[in-house]
């Protein structure tokens, strides 16, 4: 375990003594502030037209959730196709272009501990980036009140959950093409190709019917985390990701383990 964690940090301190960590979170922050602003927009235009219609029924439809975090959220996980590729490239990558892969292979820890670390850092990251939206709510929270509209909570805390996860998955996917190719750039295009065909499954789904469309669905990670942003959170959906990941990371530690014996 305190190979474990040395490797973890050693992650985390090349992430937060680079930009990386500081140009994922501030352009995340942005783009979601960006699609805040404009739902909140939308939700107000709403709001005056049902008042000049004199229509209250359909101003008593409007409410936070549904109209503003939501969507922001939606648009949030397509954001993770774009920041995950560029925070796991390196993960195995580097070693190898650096020709360090091969000393640190000679280091008395095991692939399961090299594997874990880097996995816990870039999770840590992920999961820091899916909370930093939490402030939106809690904005609405204190400055919307006077409208009569509250923020039901349980939601949020389900589509943040959801979206985390997702990430973690992402994560744990970006370290098998990390550790299964040569170069920073070839793992991050392997990776936002494979994340960006499991934004596309469902889309595909549609177009098929039978066990085909229901296989297809259900390997989507899209389709699990759009139940959570709705405030549904389902046990499948957990049992998803974490066996996702761990099958993941066993392949990864595999493709690890076999350079040692190279």
């Amino acid at each position: 375990m305190t190979n474990l964690w040395a490797i973890a940090r050693k992650e985390l301190g090349i992430f937060f003594t680079t930009t990386i960590a500081y140009a994922g979170f501030g352009a995340y922050a942005f783009l979601m502030g960006m699609v805040f602003v404009s739902q909140l927009n939308r939700y107000q235009q709403a709001t005056s037209i049902y008042l000049s219609r004199q229509r209250p029924d359909l101003l008593e439809q409007l409410n936070f959730n549904d109209s503003i975090l939501t969507p922001m959220f939606s648009s949030g996980i397509w954001m993770f196709l774009f920041f995950v590729p560029l925070l796991t490239m390196r993960s195995f990558a580097e070693e190898k272009s650096q020709n360090t892969f091969e000393l640190l292979m000679t280091c008395p820890i095991t692939s399961w501990q090299l594997v874990l670390g880097k996995f816990v850092a870039t999770a840590s990251m992920i999961v820091v980036m899916a909370l930093i939206p939490v402030v939106f709510p809690v904005i609405l929270s204190i400055y919307g009140t006077s409208s009569g509209v509250s923020v039901e909570w349980n939601p949020v805390w389900s589509a943040l959950l959801c979206m985390s996860l997702m990430g973690i998955t992402f994560a744990a996917l970006g370290l098998l093409a990390s550790a299964a190719t040569e170069t920073q750039l070839l793992a991050a295009l392997v990776t936002f190709a494979l994340l960006l065909l499991g934004y596309v499954m469902p889309f595909l789904a549609a177009r098929v019917e039978g066990d085909w469309s229901e296989i297809l669905t259900y390997v989507s990670p899209v389709s699990h985390v759009t139940r959570g942003l709705q405030g549904r959170l389902l046990v499948e959906d957990l049992v998803y990701f974490v066996s996702v990941s761990a099958g993941l990371l066993v392949w990864t530690q595999r493709i690890v383990e076999s350079h040692r014996w190279r």
